[in-house]
C-alpha cells in the first residue's frame, strides 16, 4: 500500500490535530533522531530520549488545538524546540541547581507561550496520575460529577442513602485527591519552578 513519505505543513497541522496515527509516526521518524541526540548528548539517556519526545506531541497536540496557533516554523523546528525547553527543564530539576536570574527577554514570546503550555501539561498530567490512585468509588463519582450528571442520579447510581451523603463522598474523594497531589514530589517541584518563573531556565 502507497504510504505518504512527505507532508506539507498544512497536512501535518490537520493530521496533528485530528490525531492521525500516520502523521505522529511520520513526526517520530522526522524527529526522533535529533532529539534523542539532544537528550543523549546532555546528560541523558534512551529512555529519556523517548519520554520527551512522547510529552513534546502532547505538548504539540495541545498546542496545535489551540485557536489562536500560528506555526512560524518548520514542524520539525517547532518539535525539537519543545523537545529542548522540557529537557532544559528536566535538567534543572534533577540538579535543583539554582536558578540565577535573567532579563525577561531571555527567551521569545513563542518560547514563553510553550514553557507555559509544557507546565500546564504538567500539571494535568500529575491530577491524572493522582486520580488514577484513588479508589474506584471515588473515581466513578468524581468522575459522574465532572460530567455534570445530576446528584440524585449519581445517588442511585452508587446506592448511597441520601443525596446529602452523595455530596459528603464528593467532597471527600476530591479532598483526598487534593492530600495526594500536594503531597507529591513532583507537585513541590512545579510550585518551586512556579515561583522562579520558568524563563528564567538556563540555556546550553
Amino acid at each position: 500500500m502507497y504510504q505518504k513519505t512527505v507532508y506539507s505543513d498544512k497536512e501535518l497541522l490537520e493530521g496533528i490535530a485530528n490525531g492521525d496515527t500516520k502523521v505522529l509516526e511520520y513526526l517520530y521518524k522526522e524527529c526522533f533522531k535529533t532529539i534523542r541526540h539532544l537528550v543523549v548528548s546532555n546528560n541523558g539517556n534512551i529512555e529519556d530520549a523517548k519520554d520527551i519526545f512522547q510529552e513534546s506531541i502532547i505538548v504539540l497536540l495541545r498546542k496545535v488545538r489551540e485557536k489562536d496557533f500560528r506555526l512560524t516554523s518548520s514542524f520539525t523546528t517547532f518539535v525539537y524546540s519543545i523537545a529542548h525547553l522540557m529537557w532544559l527543564k528536566e535538567l534543572n530539576l534533577r540538579t535543583k541547581r539554582a536558578v540565577p536570574a535573567k532579563t525577561t527577554d531571555h527567551y521569545t514570546d513563542e518560547e514563553l507561550q510553550l514553557i507555559d503550555t509544557i507546565n500546564r501539561n504538567e500539571r494535568l498530567k500529575l491530577y491524572r496520575e493522582k486520580f488514577e490512585e484513588l479508589s474506584e468509588n471515588c473515581k466513578k463519582v468524581l468522575r459522574m460529577f465532572l460530567n455534570n450528571i445530576p446528584i440524585k442520579e449519581i445517588t442511585k447510581i452508587m446506592g448511597y442513602s441520601s443525596d446529602q451523603h452523595t455530596k459528603n463522598r464528593r467532597f471527600r474523594c476530591k479532598k483526598s485527591l487534593v492530600l495526594k497531589i500536594k503531597n507529591s514530589s513532583k507537585y513541590k517541584e512545579l510550585s518551586n519552578e512556579t515561583h522562579k518563573n520558568d524563563r528564567n531556565l538556563p540555556r546550553w
